[in-house]
């Protein structure tokens, strides 16, 4: 063999057993990924009382999943259902954590956004909670909030039946951050409204109601869930009283409408704008029957595809997931315009009835 051809078959056997080996290693590297997926658990309501929002959160976290899974993501989501008693979502938060091993948590309504906080705020766990509440960012860095601004909502509100010459409203609150944020906000426009609280979870507000009539209330706010609508509404049909109605918006689902279209008229709410016409018709097309409310599946889509993406680029290291997320794009889907100081930007409408 002359010098020439030895030199090349040299060349071409170190050229094979490199390539040979950075084959194998990129192999397994793919296949170790694939392998391991992006665990996110979701606590939310699907029997109790939000369990018409909840189911809309389920449908909306399946199509991110689906998704995610046709770009090449690998995410296992894991459901727990708390029925909005706070202790139950401190347990799924720690099945989650401790038997799961998710590496986020993705919460809904105002019993779990705090208590789950409460327990992850020592872990190195990604939470992003769709509720009212401020009072969990303090806890860590590593939360963030999203959903619409309820004082900032019950504010504009307010500020119609103003605007409507009404003299005096009042607010029924349930008593969580969510009623108190309310408050504040209604107060901003109506000093010494009148206040009447109650648990949530209770939605016989015969009492209340009888109360704010008589103290000659023109309108009433109450920001609870569907349940508290319904309840509020029928206690205004029956006692014969011919107040305006102010609420968010979500609270207000065809079952509601269908029953108190009367009581209805004139009504004023605050939430989300116009849910993107393309992920409705994905909505249809993933749902065998039709969801009492988008907005749920909205959200959850919009959030969970940002937290998957940021666990899987930053392999998990919270400080990078952190920035991913704070710098989230725009996304149409929800109205969703970013985060600012760790709050979702989410576009606010309000609407008569």
């Amino acid at each position: 063999m002359s010098k020439t051809k030895l030199i090349i078959a040299v060349v071409t056997i170190i050229f094979l057993v490199v390539a040979g080996v950075w084959y194998y290693k990129t192999k397994t590297t793919t296949s170790t990924v694939q392998a391991s997926p992006i665990k996110i658990g979701i606590i939310t309501d699907l029997t109790g009382p939000a369990a018409y929002w909840g189911e809309s959160t389920r449908v909306g976290a399946e199509i991110a999943q689906k998704e995610l899974k046709a770009e090449g993501y690998n995410v296992d989501l894991i459901f727990e259902d708390y029925q909005l008693d706070a202790t139950k979502s401190v347990s799924a938060a720690q099945k989650l954590v401790n038997l799961d091993n998710v590496s986020a948590i993705y919460s809904e309504f105002n019993p779990a956004s705090i208590a789950v906080e409460s327990f992850l705020k020592d872990l190195p766990v990604l939470h992003v909670y769709d509720a009212a509440p401020v009072s969990p960012l303090a806890m860590s860095p590593n939360v963030f909030k999203t959903y619409i601004d309820y004082q900032n909502g019950c504010k504009l509100v307010a500020q119609k039946f103003k605007d409507e010459q009404i003299k005096k409203i009042a607010v029924l609150m349930p008593k969580i951050e969510a009623g108190e944020l309310c408050l504040a906000g209604a107060k901003e426009v109506y000093p010494d409204l009148v206040v009447e609280s109650y648990e949530l979870g209770n939605t016989d507000f015969r009492t209340q109601v009888l109360k704010i009539k008589n103290s000659q209330a023109g309108a009433i706010i109450n920001v609870g869930f569907e349940g508290d609508t319904l309840g509020t509404l029928k206690s205004i049909k029956e006692l014969n009283y011919s107040a305006k109605y102010g609420t968010v918006d979500d609270t207000i689902t065809d079952q509601v409408k269908a029953r108190y279209a009367k009581e209805l008229k004139g009504a004023w709410s605050f939430g989300f704008g116009q849910v993107d016409p393309s992920f409705e018709a994905k909505l249809k097309s993933a749902s065998s029957k039709i969801l009492s409310t988008d907005y749920g599946a909205a959200i959850a889509y919009t959030h969970l595809k940002q937290m998957a993406k940021a666990l899987s680029k930053c392999q998990k290291d919270l400080v990078c997931v952190n920035g991913e997320i704070a710098n989230a794009s725009a996304d149409g889907t929800i109205g969703f315009n970013g985060f600012k100081n760790r709050i979702a930007d989410i576009q606010l409408q309000l609407r008569q009835y």
